[in-house]
Formats: structure tokens, C-alpha cells, sequence
């Protein structure tokens, strides 16, 4: 090894050429590299959508969604399925165990959905199967407003699309408040009848004059011709001269005759706004293999074009843009990181020389830009999360640096050669540093093993942290000893030992030494009280939220609404006015855009508001003022507003399956558990909880057909056949579609307007085999209910989702979750499971994972650490920094009122790294200075005033590197703030137990130790 160390050592100008190609390749891929808002992840989740519109909740579920479930069934690998029937759509989602072939996963999942082939026959299209991936997130989102009326809007929007699909990048355009192109042929029942006709007649009629069929080829002795009969509509005139039959006196009846024919559209189920302007709202993806930002620039250009093309005649606002969101992300890693990067070397340049000082500091950027080389090589992108994972390792990259460096200049002040110091330096302390990587790589690496999506979406994380590891013991090994050897080389050693920052550390070296003798002399004392106040802190931190993306620094609000069932969708948008209105009395430095897509009885919609450090409130203050304002609504019953903090949809905070069957229960279960969420202990008096609801609270009203058999049996009529002809009357039957130029026109038959109302139901006629009209209420009884219009499923059971909302931030949906499941377990009926869902569901998913694998890590950092000094008990007292470094880090954590989150508690891990690390050199240097003979006391001593300079230039330089980023100094990261905090305040606060405990419980347990 020292050969090696030789061969770099005596080799600057190659060391130099190596710093400079990796920062050159590192910034020339940093430049070409894809940027991605989350890693590329394929999730092992599966979503299977069934469109079938028109059909109710409970249609839905008995036709589409219990068939589908069946079958399901025999798919091997699926942990979990929930199904959702509702108006118009069935959707299952399915949760895959994720060591299975998630490939031959999804095929098999398709393969069963095709073998369901008694699925209703009307349905427009196949059930849609797709696995869930970070690349079918959206990226844009925008609103089109403007033109004279909607068919204009519609038809510029529909020429929009088409360009924006063909924009490289562009995965997917999605459309809401776009209304299809129909042609409706509105049939009259009373002329239909004085001509003898039937709706079958009219439909057959017009399906076979919109054919296009081939009829094979002419031949003939010089040429061939094909045969083809186009009679495709292309006008409603067309069809209004279609004939329908010719009476037995010659005369012609034709479609006109007994049917309106219009021009129109699809019905309207929703009406979209953006910034209260009606419009028509885009939703764009990313194909997988697209970079964001280069994706929404090239849509938001072409806008610009057809901005100044049409003299604005259209506007297009935007609500969402994840492309600004990433370069705001990277330009706060970039000024924060830069502001940072001074302070390091401001600080290394105060404490050493001004060589040694920027060659430490050059080591940051050195691995950060190697490791962004390497990206690409290993199939990662450039994305938030690793982002966070460089900013993590820097402390670590700093520690190493130091280290070497100090001992390097420590071996050239005892009178060594520039060659032989580097070599000797470095050597020195190279098992310690090989060991500080291993036990930081053991701490990391049981992260690739974290279950579910979000496990899947941070493994780039230890991937990251071992790219960075990796290029660190490079550095410290290769390229730094070269840098340091060449730049000391002309010091003489007069001028070394007259070096005033070699002797600044001299007074607080004497200061140190002489506290760290006081407490050696009451070692015992120390620990003690250093383990009292380790108890009282961790009491201290113990009530503290765990919120694993807290929302302080987020910027969305999703929006739910819901209004009096049964409302019209025209009235739906009127019933807001008072929502609107008070969106815009927001401030304008808060209030950047919000969209609303209308719909009856459920709106959706999302706020954009400003960046964090753009306004004077939290995200969190402004919902609760929106709250308070809309509290006493009249028009909406239910107002829903979750901050989208950055992470995974976690659901409602409080989530409560009721599972069961028996459906009265299900509902007696649901009933007792809104009970006690509605008597949870408040604080002041007011609600701990609001907006608890159930799935099935909001219903639908509906007219409920009750077959009359015996009247059906005497006519030949079967309910299929009521089913189907009110299924035409009311909602229409699509019967064929025709082609106008590029786009495609359904053609449907339905009842003229005025017959289709809820008086003239019960005298639609049924006809019969025979020709026969037989009235509705003759066959048929008709009552008005209410159902509901959501119907959940939970591994194929019916179940009963209670949600609620947290009124106090300071609750947890963790033990909220977990004393419910405690007092309901003897009070539940009979045959009825309850469980949870939600925040609380993730959240126990996520800990759950932690909670097996930081043990299995640590007990890796034990072994190596039993290698290294041939011992079972030191590596307790290099170990025994831990538990008051993670003390230390919540409690910076509560002392700036922050939840712990998740990448609060990834910098912790980083910051244990740093800290082991520190008390392992410490521990080891003390075992030298023992083998060479001298007393235990005082080879403690000497190795903790020797540790002193560079620990403190470590946690000086990760401190003061991270504090703008923590703080917010060039803008605030919902991602990185918490992770700096943690990991440069759990430096800080855990200082004095290194320097002071760590050496106290040296001499405690102290055992004659080998040489590692």
C-alpha cells in the first residue's frame, strides 16, 4: 500500500490532469444529462380502468368489477387489490409483491382481464391495464381560454393537442371540459309510432347507411378494379334525407320524418375553469426516456408561437410546471451550495494554510461532479432525490478530507520530506478512513431493501452515497496526498513552525486539555450525567410528529369539493361562487393560479401558490384561513384541501377500512368508528377532527326500476329488454361513427329532449316482439332513491372507507390510527375488520422497513468495527456516539418545530457516518499512543487534543457548508431543508460528546487493545 500511496504521492502533475478531467466531464454531463423530478421507477402497482358510461355505481360493480376481481384472483404474486366503482368507471388497483417478475407480473394481470369475456357489450372500449411508474407522472399542466364560443375553443383546442402529441418528449395529452363531436339523432316516439316504426328500425337503418366495405375485384383482360361502397355520413343533411322506410302506398319516410338531427357534442358531465375563465385544461406526461425540462420548454414554445400567431386571441395560464419547480430546485442546491462552498473555505482557510485549505475544499466538488459522470453510466438521471444524496455526503466527503490533509501536514511539521509526509500521512490513518467508509456504506445500503413505492423511489439514495463514497477514498488516496505533497514542498520547516494558523489551535488546545483532565478525573461522573441528559432529551423528543413530507415549504393545494346531490352541472359552477370569491381575496404574493374541473355532485381542482420564501405565511396558516372562511358555506357540503407536500399521495390523514359483506354490519361498524373520531379528546375546546365522512355518505339520487315479472312474462319481455330500450331513450346508444377528415364522429340515437324528463318516464314505451308498445309503468314500478355513488372494494370484500381530516397539526395519524384499532377490538360486530389506510398505512409501512433495517446496519457497523480493533467492546464505545448524535439531530428538529420527516431522518444517517467516524479515529489513535507504551490516561488525553483541530474543522466546515441550505439563505427545498438540518445541528450538538464522553468512556472500559 505504500508503494501505491508512493506512486500518486510523487505524481502531481498526473493528480492535477485527474482533478481537472473529472471536474470537465462532470460539468460537460451535467449539461447533457436528463433532469427528472423522481427517479425513473416502475412501481409494483398495477391500474386496471374499465370506461363504461352511463351505467350507475352498483351497475358497475355487479357487470364490470366483480367479474374482473374474480379472475384476478388467480394471479399469482398480488399482495392486495382495492377497487373503486363509480358512476361511469370501475378502477382496481392492485399491489404486486415485489420480489416477483413484475414484467411477467403485469402480462399475467392482462391475460386474466382477457379471459372476462361476459363483460358488458356496450362498454366503449376494453378494460385498460397499466403498471404504475414515475413516468407517467404529469409535467404540464395548463388551461386554453378565449374564442367567440365553444365550438370554436373546441376546435382550435383539438388542432392544439395534435401539435403538442407531436413534440418530442411528449408522452401523453390529456383533456378536461373537452366534449367530443356527435351527431345526435333526437327520434320523436310519437312519429316513430304513426309510421309503424320501432327504435330498433331507426338504429338499424342508420348503421347500415354508414358502411365502408369492400366487394373484391373486377377483372378484365387489360386492367383490375377494385370493388368498394362508400356510403360513410358525412353531414347531418345526410342523414336527415337517410330513408327509413317506404310505406306500402310508395311513399318515402325518411329520417327527418321522425328525428331531429344535430350537430352537437357529447354530454357535458364537467365544466373546466382556470383562474374562474371557462376553458378547456390540458394534462401533459413525459415519455420515460424524456427530460423534463426539455419536454414543458418545448410545449411552452410552441404556445408562445401560436400566442403571437393568433395576436393572443387565446390565453394559455399555466397551474402547474414541474420543469420551473426542478430549475428552482437546482437553482437553490446551486446558490445555497455556492454560499456554502465559500463558508468552507473561508473557514479551512482561517484554520490552515491557505494550500492545504483549498485543496480540501476542491475535494467537494471533485466527488460531487464525478459521481454526476458516473450517472449515466450506472441508468440514473439528475433527479431531485439525488440531488439531496449528494448534498448528504458531503459532511462525510469534508471528514475524510480533513483527515488525511491534517495528518498529512501534522507528519510535514515533525520534519518530514513533502513526499514522505504525504505517504506517512495518509497511511496513517488509512484503516480508520477504509472503516468510516465501510460502516457509512452498511449504514446505507439496508435502504435498497425499504419496502413499497417510496422504498423503491429513494434507493437511489445508498446507490448514490456508495458512487460518492467511492470517489472520496479516490481523492483522499490518489489525487489529494499529489496536491498536498507539491504545495508543501517549497515550506521550508522554519517557515512551517512559524506558521501562525499551525499555532493558532495552541490556547484552545490548552483550554481543551485542561477540561478534558477535570473530566478523565470524573470519568464516571461524566457519563453519568452525560446519560441523564440523554434521557431527559430523548423523553423531550418523544412526543415529537413523525410527517414523513412535512409541508412547509409546499406550494400545491388539491382541491375536493362536493354540492347537494342531483344538482345540474350548469348550477354546480354557480354553487362555487362563493369558493372562487374567496380565492381571490388571497394576497397576491401568495396566489399564483388555481383550476377547478366542475362536476356534479364531486369538483376537483388544484391552487398554485407561490414559493416559500415568496410569502409570509405557511402553506398550512393559508389552508386554515381558506377553512375558517368556508366554513359556513351553504352551497358546498364538503370541502377538502390537502397540501401536496412532495411525496407519494398518502390519502386522507385519518383513513379507517371497514371490511365486511353483511352490509348492515359494515354499516354499524363505520357508524361506531365516526363516533369515537368525532369524540376524540380536543384541545381548547375545539375539533381534533373534521370533515369525517364515509365513502357511501354522499349518494346519488336515482330512479329505481322494479321489474313486474308477471306483466313482462305475459308481453314476452325480459328486464334486459327495459334495461337496454331506457338505456337508449335516455342516455342515447352510440350506433356507428363516421370519419370527418381526421376526426371521428359517434352517431347516436336517443330520445328527442322533451320525452327525456323524470314525468314522461313512466309512459316510455317498451316494444315487444310483436310490434306491441307496452307503457313503463305497465311493466315496471319507478322509485326514487338514493345510492351511493362510490362502492369500494378491499381485496374483493365490500368495505366502508372512513376518512377524516386533522384540525390540530400537532396530532399524529399514526396514533390517532393505533388507539382506534386499540378500542374498537371488542366492539365490533360480528364478521366486520377494520384497518388502516392513509397517511398512517405508509407511514407504518415506511417504519416498519427502518425498523429492521437500521438494526441490521448497525450490527454490520459493530462487525467491521470488531475487525478493525480486535475487539468486542471498543466498537460499544465507538457506537455509544450514535444514540446522542440521533438525540442531538431531533432535537435541532424540535427546536425549529419541524416533524420528523424522511429526509430529516436520511440525514441523520448521513450525520452518523460523520460522527462514528470522528470517535473510531479518536478511539484508534488513543490504542497507538497505548501500544507505545503509555498510560491509558494519557494517551487518551493526547489523542483527543490531537483529534481536536480536525474535528472541529469537520463540523465547522459541514455546519457552516449546510446552513444556508437549511435556513433557506437561496430558497427553500421541501427535500433538503429537514436533511441539513439534521445532519449539520446533530454534528454540532453532538460535538461534546465526542470530544469529551467518548474519551471518559475510553478509560471506563478500558481494555489492553492489538494494534488494528
Amino acid at each position: 500500500m505504500a508503494n501505491l500511496l508512493r506512486f500518486f504521492a510523487e505524481r502531481h502533475f498526473l493528480a492535477r490532469i485527474i482533478t481537472v478531467m473529472v471536474l470537465a466531464v462532470g460539468l460537460g454531463i451535467m449539461s447533457q444529462i436528463r433532469l427528472q423530478e423522481l427517479p425513473d421507477v416502475a412501481f409494483p402497482e398495477v391500474q386496471i380502468d374499465t370506461q363504461y358510461p352511463g351505467a350507475s355505481a352498483q351497475d358497475i360493480e355487479l357487470n364490470i368489477t366483480n367479474k374482473l376481481e374474480k379472475e384476478l384472483r388467480s394471479v399469482q404474486g398480488i399482495r392486495k387489490f382495492e377497487s373503486t366503482s363509480s358512476n361511469g368507471i370501475s378502477s382496481i388497483r392492485l399491489e404486486l409483491d415485489e420480489s416477483i417478475d413484475l414484467n411477467k407480473a403485469v402480462r399475467e394481470i392482462q391475460q386474466a382481464v382477457d379471459r372476462v369475456s361476459d363483460l358488458p357489450k356496450d362498454i366503449p372500449n376494453p378494460p385498460i391495464v397499466l403498471q404504475e411508474s414515475t413516468a407517467s407522472f404529469e409535467v404540464l399542466r395548463f388551461g386554453v381560454t378565449g374564442g367567440d364560443s365553444y365550438s370554436e375553443l373546441r376546435e382550435y383546442v383539438r388542432g392544439l393537442e395534435k401539435r403538442i402529441r407531436n413534440i418530442t418528449g411528449v408522452g401523453s395529452v390529456t383533456l378536461s371540459g373537452f366534449r367530443e363531436r356527435e351527431f345526435w339523432i333526437e327520434v320523436d316516439p310519437n312519429k316513430v309510432r304513426r309510421y309503424q316504426l320501432t327504435v330498433d328500425d331507426v338504429m338499424s337503418a342508420v348503421n347500415n347507411r354508414n358502411l365502408s366495405l369492400s366487394g373484391g375485384i373486377v377483372e378484365s383482360w387489360t386492367n383490375e378494379q377494385r370493388l368498394v361502397a362508400l356510403t360513410q355520413v358525412h353531414s347531418v343533411s345526410e342523414l336527415e334525407q337517410l330513408v327509413v322506410k317506404v310505406l306500402s302506398g310508395g311513399g318515402i319516410v325518411r329520417l327527418s320524418d321522425i328525428a331531429t338531427v344535430l350537430d352537437t357534442f357529447e354530454k357535458g358531465t364537467e365544466i373546466a375553469t382556470i383562474n374562474s375563465q371557462f376553458g378547456i385544461l390540458f394534462n401533459v406526461t413525459k415519455s420515460a426516456s424524456a427530460d423534463i425540462k426539455g419536454t414543458v420548454d418545448a410545449v411552452r414554445q410552441l404556445l408562445d408561437a401560436e400566442a403571437a400567431q393568433l395576436n393572443h386571441q387565446y390565453a394559455y395560464p399555466l397551474s402547474l410546471n414541474v420543469a420551473d419547480d426542478m430549475s428552482e430546485k437546482f437553482s437553490i442546491v446551486a446558490v445555497n451550495g455556492g454560499v456554502g462552498l465559500i463558508l468552507v473555505l473561508l473557514v479551512l482557510s482561517l484554520l490552515l494554510k491557505r494550500q492545504v485549505a483549498f485543496w480540501v475544499a476542491v475535494s467537494i466538488p471533485v466527488c460531487v461532479f464525478g459521481v454526476i459522470a458516473v450517472l449515466p453510466v450506472v441508468g440514473q438521471d439528475l433527479d431531485s432525490i439525488t440531488l439531496a444524496a449528494l448534498l448528504l455526503v458531503i459532511g462525510i466527503i469534508v471528514d475524510d478530507s480533513v483527515i488525511v490533509a491534517e495528518s498529512i501536514y501534522q507528519e510535514r511539521e515533525a520534519g518530514h520530506s513533502a513526499i514522505d509526509a504525504a505517504v506517512q500521512g495518509t497511511a496513517k490513518v488509512m484503516k480508520p478512513i477504509m472503516a468510516n467508509l465501510l460502516t457509512t456504506a452498511l449504514v446505507f445500503i439496508p435502504m435498497f431493501f425499504l419496502p413499497g413505492t417510496l422504498g423503491m423511489a429513494i434507493a437511489v439514495i445508498p446507490a448514490t452515497v456508495l458512487l460518492a463514497l467511492s470517489f472520496s477514498f479516490a481523492e483522499c488516496t490518489v489525487t489529494l496526498p499529489a496536491h498536498l505533497a507539491s504545495s508543501l514542498q517549497k515550506e521550508n520547516q522554519q517557515a512551517l513552525q512559524q506558521d501562525v494558523k499551525a499555532h493558532f489551535f495552541d490556547r484552545p488546545k490548552a483550554y481543551y486539555q485542561a477540561l478534558l483532565q477535570l473530566c478523565l478525573q470524573w470519568k464516571k461522573t461524566v457519563v453519568m450525567v452525560s446519560l441523564l441528559l440523554l434521557t431527559f432529551s430523548m423523553a423531550a423528543v418523544s412526543t415529537m410528529r413523525i410527517d414523513f413530507f412535512p409541508t412547509q415549504a409546499a406550494k400545491y393545494v388539491e382541491v375536493y369539493t362536493e354540492v347537494k346531490p342531483g344538482l345540474p352541472i350548469e348550477a354546480v359552477k354557480m354553487a362555487h361562487a362563493e369558493f372562487e370569491a374567496v380565492l381571490k381575496a388571497l394576497p397576491q404574493e401568495e396566489l399564483v393560479s388555481y383550476e377547478m374541473t366542475y362536476a356534479s355532485p364531486v369538483s376537483t381542482g388544484r391552487i398554485n401558490f407561490s414559493a416559500f420564501e415568496d410569502r409570509h405565511r405557511s402553506l398550512d396558516s393559508i389552508v386554515e384561513q381558506l377553512n375558517r372562511d368556508l366554513s359556513d358555506s351553504e352551497s358546498l357540503s364538503l370541502v377538502k384541501l390537502t397540501i401536496d407536500a412532495g411525496g407519494p399521495p398518502p390519502g386522507e390523514p385519518v383513513e379507517i377500512r371497514v371490511i365486511s359483506n353483511n352490509h348492515d354490519a359494515r354499516e354499524q361498524a363505520a357508524a361506531q368508528v365516526m363516533t369515537w373520531l368525532a369524540e376524540y379528546p380536543s384541545r381548547d375546546g375545539k375539533a381534533s377532527l373534521i370533515n369525517i365522512t364515509t365513502n357511501e355518505t354522499l349518494k346519488d339520487p336515482q330512479l329505481q326500476i322494479k321489474p313486474q315479472y308477471e306483466w313482462l312474462a305475459r308481453y314476452g319481455l325480459t328486464v334486459n329488454d327495459l334495461a337496454t330500450t331506457l338505456r337508449v331513450a335516455f342516455d342515447g346508444d352510440q350506433v356507428s361513427s363516421t370519419w370527418l377528415g381526421d376526426e371521428e364522429v359517434d352517431l347516436r340515437v336517443i330520445m328527442a329532449e322533451k320525452y327525456r324528463t323524470a314525468d314522461m318516464l313512466a309512459n316510455t314505451k317498451i316494444y315487444t316482439a310483436t310490434g306491441d308498445q307496452v307503457p313503463l309503468s305497465r311493466l315496471a314500478k319507478v322509485e326514487s332513491v338514493m345510492a351511493p355513488r362510490k362502492i369500494l372494494h378491499f381485496n374483493g370484500d365490500r368495505q366502508l372507507l372512513v376518512t377524516a381530516q386533522l384540525a390540530d397539526e400537532n396530532l399524529s395519524p399514526d396514533d390517532i390510527a393505533a388507539e382506534l384499532l386499540s378500542a374498537m377490538v371488542d366492539q365490533l360486530p360480528a364478521g366486520v375488520t377494520i384497518n388502516t389506510g392513509g397517511e398512517a398505512e405508509q407511514t407504518n409501512e415506511t417504519l416498519g422497513g427502518l425498523m429492521v433495517a437500521f438494526p441490521a446496519a448497525m450490527l454490520g457497523v459493530y462487525f467491521v468495527l470488531a475487525i478493525l480493533f480486535h475487539s468486542l467492546v471498543q466498537p460499544l464505545l465507538v457506537m455509544a456516539v450514535i444514540p446522542f448524535a440521533f438525540v442531538s439531530a431531533l432535537m435541532a428538529l424540535k427546536l425549529h418545530f419541524q416533524p420528523i420527516s424522511l429526509f430529516a431522518m436520511i440525514g441523520i444517517l448521513g450525520m452518523i457516518g460523520v460522527v462514528v467516524n470522528n470517535a473510531l479515529v479518536l478511539i484508534n489513535r488513543a490504542n497507538e499512543c497505548v501500544l507505545q507504551g503509555m498510560r491509558p490516561e494519557l494517551a487518551v488525553l493526547d489523542a483527543a487534543v490531537s483529534r481536536l483541530r480536525p474535528i472541529l474543522l469537520t463540523t465547522l466546515t459541514t455546519v457552516v457548508g449546510l446552513l444556508p441550505l437549511a435556513y433557506g439563505i437561496g430558497g427553500t427545498d421541501v427535500y433538503m431543508g429537514p436533511m441539513s438540518l439534521t445532519l449539520g445541528y446533530g454534528l454540532l450538538l453532538s460535538l461534546p460528546v465526542v470530544l469529551i464522553v467518548i474519551p471518559c468512556l475510553y478509560l471506563v472500559f478500558h481494555r489492553q487493545p492489538r494494534l488494528a
